[in-house]
Formats: C-alpha cells, structure tokens, sequence
C-alpha cells in the first residue's frame, strides 16, 4: 500500500517524536503547585482522562466509599458511586460492621461472623450480659463527608478526612444489634442482651393485662409476658440516665449512633428508602441495592393484640450472625382466633450485617444528645450536644450547637441536614417514593417549646416509618409502651465541632 505525499509527511513527524522521546527520568523537573498539575489516569469506564495531581495523590492514601444523588431527580435511589468501587464493596469488611460482645471497659470482641453464639475463635459466646453486650459494632473509626454542588449532593466515607472538606469522625462505636433497649431491672441499667430471665424482662417491667384486648394472644406468649422483649415506656432521661451507669462511652442511642446507622445504610445500599424493595442480587457495578421493604411497620390493631409493647423478641434474627437480608417471624395467634396454628400476623424482619430491625419499625427509637427548640408559627431550631462524655440536658439548649432549621410542616421528608450528624428535615414535600420516603412529624406550627427526636417508626407506621424518620413533637418526659433507645457505645467520645 502506497501512502501519498501527506501521509508521507505524518509518518515521518511520528518517527521523529518517537525518536526524541525521553523517559520519565530525563524529563524537567515540573514547576508549580501540585494542585496546578494534572496526570493521565484510566477512570473505572476504561477511559483515559486527566486528573488533578494532589487529588490523585490524597485519594489513593484515602479511597473514598461514597454515591450521590442529582438534585433535580426526585428518586431516593442513588445516581452512581464515586471514589474507589473496590473500597466501596469491602466497606462493611473494612469497618469491621457486624456483631460483638462489648465489656463495660469498651472492649470488642468479634463474634463469628456466621454465628453469634460463638466467638470469632470459636469459643462460646453468652449472650445473657456475662460477657457483654450484644452490640452491632464498626471496629474503625471512619469519616463522613457530604459535598453538595449545583448538580448533584455527594455522601463519602473515608479512612482520614478528605482534605478541603468539612468531614465528621465517627469513633469506633456501635449500637444494640436488637435494634431497641432491654433493661436489667436489678441493677436499673440498660443493656443489650438476649434473655428470657425475670431480671431483664421487657416493656414497663411487668407482664401484661390485656384480658380486655379483643385479638390478645395466650397468656404464655411473650407479647403477654414481656419476657425477652425490649423494653419501652421510658423517657429518653430515663434510658440515657440508666445507659450511663455502665460508664463513660455508654448511652441511649446517641444522635452520633443513629445518624452511622442512617448513613451506612444509604451509603452501602445506594438508596435512601428503606422500605424499597428487598433485592438479594447486587447491582451491575457488584454493590448492594436496594431497601428491606415494609419491615414491621404493617402490624394491623396494635392496640387489640398486646396494647401498643413490643411484639418482636430480642431473639428475632439471631440466626442471621453478621449477614443481610430478611427473617420471617410469625406473631402468635390471637386466643379468639379460629386457627390457633395460623399466626395473627407475620413479618419480613430486616437484617442489615446483623443490624436487626436496620433501623426502622417496631418501636420508635429515642434519640439523645439532640435538642429541638420550636416557636409557634415563626421557626424550628435543632441543636446537637458538642460531647457525649458531658453531663446532657435536654431541657435546655445551653451550651449546645445550633445546626439546622426544621419546617413547621408535617410531610414526606425531600431534604435533610447532616450539619453535626443531626439528620433533620430542612423540608418536606416528597411522598413515599421520592427523596427521603419517610415522614417528618411535627407540631410546630401550634406548640412552642423544647422536643427531642424519636427515629425510625413503630409497627403501625406504615410508608411513614424508615431510618430517616423523624418525630419530633414529643417533651422529654415522655414515657409509652411503644418507645424504646437502644443502648449504644463509643470507644473515643464523638466530639461535634460548630
């Protein structure tokens, strides 16, 4: 094949490029600023594109594990990931999410992954409080960085904190596996335990008379008996109060801890509704999607059965050890019913690496260290407590960090705040499929006075219910059958800064 004069002439300019190339190390020293300097790198497409020099270099020290979303789609789903796909899909390993037994000391010691009644050596483990508690735990500590530009909001998890940004440490930590509080009525301390004993007995501390409920269950059932059932019909000063008498780093669902919860969840799963449909296949990418699905949230006359206490058992899930997915449990049948072998209801109990419940139904769960203050008709302020290792009144917000603004409307959440972890809606307008998919309760338009959060929903919620959710018209002394605060813990003290 004859080339003509052209071609000619481009075959002899790249003979003489090729010949005058140098390797890298006879090349001038570059000039400048990293952060002006660009390299070639190949992006997870298999393109080739450019690349800032000191992002490059911060990123490969610090993978991030993030998705995003586009700000003028209403979908909870996320658009994409970004940062490192690899770190994204070992994140949970990297963390070290899934089940430990905690000491009062904040020690953690690593169950087996498949079986929590053993240890990661596999010795027996108890779950009774004689070695610990029953903790869902991240072993390292991480960072939480949101970045919000014109186009799109950005949630990333990191190692360190990425440079530029304002990122959050989040201690080494965890919350109750059960997803709510068990009491240990000797002692008057809150636990994490799994027992069916007298001493750790749940609801108000006392079996039931519900002789009056139209649909209640036999006499032996634990709905009746409260035995190995969380407990409820606390204030969050009572749950906090008795949390921290095991210790410095121990109290009841700490916003830190709720908010971890609320961030792993839509980080790993890429979606913000945590009733979308359950999908046990991972995506094209190999990362989880999707929700849990409707979860307890459906429990039909609450009231009729067991008078609005817990109807799940703190033993609902065990099986599961550190996995993902969802547990069938059958509530026991009401004594006036025909078939006593069909149960009253049955649920698709969520599991999130061992996280039951993850975090969203069955009870509304307390939130401490968060303050909200409302004025009637004119505004809604959220505060955050600066340090969990402080005395925490939830009466006052002196001393306290201002950090969000709530609307003074009920709704479906579209926005929430993540300024101090505080998680807060800052508007409503969405629906049960859109944004957030969960519900913002309110009574600010009509009240003036101090409220605390309460998160996640009950069993009779319904779409209204999710990790996102937020009650927020209660005073702290609030006490009912169907309010719960799992116990949570902090090796290092989960500072706030303004």
């Amino acid at each position: 094949m004859a080339f003509n004069e052209q071609e000619e002439a481009k075959v002899r300019e790249l003979l003489a490029a090729f010949e005058n190339g140098k390797r890298i190390n006879e090349l001038d020293p570059a000039e400048g600023e990293p952060g002006a300097m660009r390299i070639e790198v190949m992006d997870a497409s298999g393109e080739t594109r450019s690349m800032e020099l000191e992002r490059a270099v911060a990123e490969a020290g610090n993978p991030i594990a993030g998705r995003w979303w586009a700000n003028d789609q209403a979908t909870p789903t996320a658009g994409g990931w970004f940062g490192s796909l690899d770190f994204l899909k070992r994140l949970p390993e990297t963390l070290g999410l899934g089940r430990y037994l905690v000491t009062d000391d904040r020690e953690l010691h690593k169950l087996d992954p498949k079986d929590s009644t053993r240890f990661a050596d596999g010795s027996p483990a108890a779950l009774d409080g004689s070695m610990g508690q029953c903790m869902w735990c991240w072993s390292r500590a991480w960072y939480f960085t949101e970045i919000v530009t014109a186009a799109r909001t950005y949630w990333a998890i990191t190692l360190k904190p990425l440079e530029g940004y304002k990122s959050v440490k989040i201690p080494v930590g965890g919350t109750s596996w059960l997803g709510a509080a068990v009491m240990d009525r000797t002692e008057q301390k809150l636990c994490s335990v799994i027992s069916e004993a007298e001493r750790y007995r749940g609801g108000a501390g006392a079996a039931l008379n519900v002789a009056n409920k139209a649909k209640h269950p036999g006499a032996d059932a634990p709905q009746v008996t409260m035995l190995g059932m969380a407990a409820t019909n606390l204030s969050t000063t009572a749950f906090g109060t008795n949390a921290r008498k095991r210790g410095e780093g121990w109290e009841a669902n700490w916003f830190v801890a709720q908010a971890a919860v609320q961030i792993l969840f839509a980080v790993i799963m890429g979606t913000r509704n945590s009733q979308a449909p359950y999908n046990a296949e991972k995506d094209a990418d190999g990362l989880y999607q999707g929700g849990f699905g409707t979860g307890v949230t459906d429990m039909p006359d609450w009231d009729g059965y067991n008078a609005y206490y817990p109807v799940i058992p703190t033993s609902v899930g065990l099986e599961m050890g550190d996995g993902t997915g969802l547990v069938e449990y059958g509530l026991p049948a009401s004594e006036a019913a025909e078939d006593q072998a069909a149960p009253y209801k049955t649920f698709q109990v969520p599991v999130f690496f061992g996280l039951v419940h993850a975090g969203y139904g069955h009870l509304w769960r307390w939130t401490r260290g968060l303050t909200v203050s409302q004025e009637a008709g004119v505004k809604t302020e959220v505060y955050v407590a600066p340090s969990m290792y402080a005395d925490f009144n939830p009466n006052s917000v002196e001393g306290l960090l201002k950090v969000a603004e709530c609307p003074q409307a009920e709704g479906y959440i579209k926005r929430v705040s993540t300024k101090g972890l505080c998680m807060m809606p800052t508007a409503v307008g969405g629906s049960t499929s859109t944004y957030y998919a969960d519900y913002f309760w309110t009574n600010g338009a009509t009240q003036t006075g101090l409220r605390v959060r309460a998160a996640g929903g009950r069993a009779d919620s319904g779409t209204t219910a999710g990790a996102f959710t937020a009650l927020a018209h209660l005073a702290a002394t609030y006490a009912y059958a169907r309010y719960s605060s799992p116990l949570c813990v902090f090796v290092d003290d989960p500072t706030i800064e303004a």
